[in-house]
């Protein structure tokens, strides 16, 4: 009997061992169905943000088709473009959608004609002011090394006005610890700036809100920087006052024609200012486009040429 007693025994804490397990078991089996369904979940609502980040840019697209004025000024009631859309709600989810002009600021592609070593001299002379205005080092070394990246011929860019030679050629990027080729063409991206010499991500975040790759060489006064105006002119110069001036007036009255531009010369410190250089509208543009379905957020970036109603850059993140 006293042996009958003892299996008794084992067998209620095998049983009690064994109802342990099974919880255990359970409660891990739940776990994992949770965790699986809520990754299910944050996949499902990333996915649908998605495609309605990729809506909010074609909606983009189609305000910027509707923009038919003269002129392009951000700010102005009638450039409804320019006033973007906030938590706009569509089905489950919010989608917000910004456009900028990109017409406002300096083009670095425009510095080297297209497919030659031809230098854009007013061009260089926007860049090396735009870098002093911002206190940036070296102005003179790094645009000749950014000249370099793009003219077509592998010879280091020598400053016709110093003698200098302070660019960068094949013979610079092959000798880096992880070598590269010289571009010997146009940036395709802002990003690319930092492969070229004296370049870093710190020095394309100081630049970024004023120079672009698109475009052409004319800069919309109704969307230049302070610092963008300035740097258009060094004879006569346009001073941060006359700038300031320029950015007060546009804000009372945008810039709508050509015609209209003959009021910068009534600033007395730009009376014989060439106004070659400006335009009042842009044709190229920047959307971007944040979308949220739950827990599921995507952002998608585009540049397009209202022209043709062209998509120039796409990427999703």
């Amino acid at each position: 009997m006293r042996v009958l007693r003892q299996e008794t025994g084992m067998v209620l804490l095998l049983v009690l061992v064994v109802i342990t397990l099974l919880a255990a078991l359970v409660t891990e089996l739940a776990f994992s169905t949770l965790v699986d369904l809520r990754l299910t979940e944050t996949f499902r609502d990333s996915t649908r943000a998605y495609y309605l980040a990729k809506g909010g840019v074609r909606a983009g697209m189609s305000i910027l088709q509707r923009d038919t004025n003269g002129y392009d000024a951000p700010g102005d009631p009638a450039e409804l473009w320019s006033m973007g859309i906030v938590q706009y709600p569509v089905g489950d989810g919010l989608v917000s959608v910004q456009i900028e002009d990109l017409a406002g600021k300096i083009n670095l592609n425009t510095l080297v004609a297209s497919d030659t070593s031809n230098v854009n001299t007013v061009v260089k002379a926007r860049v090396l002011r735009l870098f002093e205005l911002l206190e940036i080092k070296d102005a003179d070394s790094l645009t000749a090394a950014l000249i370099d990246w793009q003219d077509t011929d592998d010879r280091v860019y020598v400053d016709p006005d110093t003698g200098q030679a302070s660019g960068a050629e094949a013979g610079h990027y092959l000798q880096l610890d992880e070598p590269i080729r010289c571009k010997n063409g146009p940036l395709e991206s802002l990003d690319e700036l930092q492969l070229v010499r004296g370049f870093s991500p710190e020095l394309n975040r100081k630049i970024a809100p004023f120079v672009t790759i698109y475009g052409t060489d004319k800069i919309n006064i109704n969307s230049a920087r302070v610092e963008v105006l300035m740097a258009l002119s060094a004879d006569p110069e346009i001073s941060r006052d006359a700038a300031e001036s320029i950015i007060a007036q546009r804000k009372k009255e945008p810039f709508k024609t050509l015609n209209a531009l003959t009021w910068l010369n009534d600033i007395p410190s730009l009376a014989n200012l060439d106004r070659g250089p400006f335009t009042v509208k842009g044709n190229v543009y920047r959307i971007e486009s944040q979308a949220t379905v739950n827990d599921g957020a995507r952002r998608a970036e585009a540049v397009v040429a209202k022209t043709g109603n062209q998509l120039l850059y796409f990427k999703v993140d």
